[in-house]
């Protein structure tokens, strides 16, 4: 078959990468390729694709594929979208390649570095007090105390189970390849890792459960019954915001929070990554350098080897002073 780009993108997207990731990924990435990639390349033959066609596209998407007035760098594309529409474009060409479709891959030969920097709104603390205050007003207080104490990625808290939960040890057995397909969990990988909780959080969870003991899901919506949607976890969130009088901040702002005022409060590189589910210390010490006070507590000493349970449960004690 004679692929155009388009055809071969749409063919992909269903047929190699469905499959292959969680559904939240394949939605973005579908709508990369609705909104960027098939529009500026679609109707060119596949195998007539060249670096100066590829180079010609990515220039024009960087200077006016933004469709967001309201973004600080509008009509420009951000780098970090720029980023992720190559990617996605190598990926797609880099099978046709081992398809036989094209000898190539004409966009291999472009790079866009990722930031070495974290870009992070974080909460002060007393912001992060008001944050909590209307959290409880709006009687979502333990999703979030979970997720300022956690610093859970939004995928993970909205799946996570009561089985997930061991109270007496006071950790959480996080899958980092759970997801929910039909209200019901999806696993897409064995990837796991263990975190200490603080006692308090601990302790709101096990309240939390008393509301809902039958439902599986640690968080079920009260109307559903099924785990919240990423969308609607963020509109709480911003109705949260709206009542604690704060600026706008992003979802994930609040794992950025948790992991600056962690390192800041004294837990070490190699316990905080892996928490967070990171495997370079290092690099996550520079990541958040911009947002460190000058201290000594971000080294990363013995960052290859693995944090002790004991030592997890004192990052655990670090966390909930910051809290409570």
């Amino acid at each position: 078959m004679n692929h155009t780009v388009e055809s071969w993108a749409r063919y992909w997207l269903e047929h190699h990468d469905q499959p292959s990731v969680r559904p939240s990924t394949h939605r973005a990435h579908r709508y990369l390729m609705e909104n960027h990639i098939i529009p500026g390349l679609g109707k060119l033959p596949l195998a007539e694709l060249t670096e100066e066609k590829v180079a010609a596209f990515l220039e024009e998407v960087r200077l006016h594929g933004n469709h967001r007035p309201e973004s600080k760098c509008y009509p420009q594309m951000s780098e970090n979208t720029m980023r992720h529409i190559h990617r996605l474009l190598c990926q797609c060409l880099r099978q046709g390649v081992q398809d036989g479709l094209i000898e190539s891959n004409p966009a291999a030969s472009f790079h866009y570095a990722k930031p070495a920097t974290v870009v992070a709104n974080p909460l002060s603390t007393l912001e992060v007090e008001d944050y909590l205050d209307a959290a409880e007003e709006l009687d979502h207080l333990v999703i979030f105390t979970l997720a300022l104490t956690s610093g859970l990625r939004e995928g993970e808290l909205i799946t996570l189970q009561w089985d997930d939960l061991d109270v007496e040890q006071k950790v959480l057995t996080v899958q980092g390849e759970r997801a929910v397909k039909n209200g019901e969990p999806v696993v897409y990988g064995e990837r796991t890792r263990v975190i200490s909780l603080p006692y308090p959080t601990v302790d709101l969870l096990v309240k939390e459960h008393r509301k809902h003991p039958s439902s599986p899901w640690m968080f079920p919506h009260p109307g559903t019954g099924k785990p919240y949607s990423p969308t609607m976890l963020r509109r709480v969130h911003s109705q949260i915001l709206e009542k604690a009088g704060i600026d706008h901040i992003r979802l994930e702002d609040l794992r950025h929070t948790f992991a600056i005022q962690a390192l800041q409060g004294g837990m070490t590189a190699k316990e905080l990554s892996t928490i967070l589910g990171h495997t370079r210390p290092d690099f996550l010490v520079r990541s958040y350098r911009a947002y460190l006070w000058e201290s000594g507590n971000a080294g990363v000493d013995g960052a290859i080897c693995e944090p002790s349970l004991k030592e997890l449960q004192n990052a655990a004690e670090i966390l909930g002073g910051l809290l409570w």
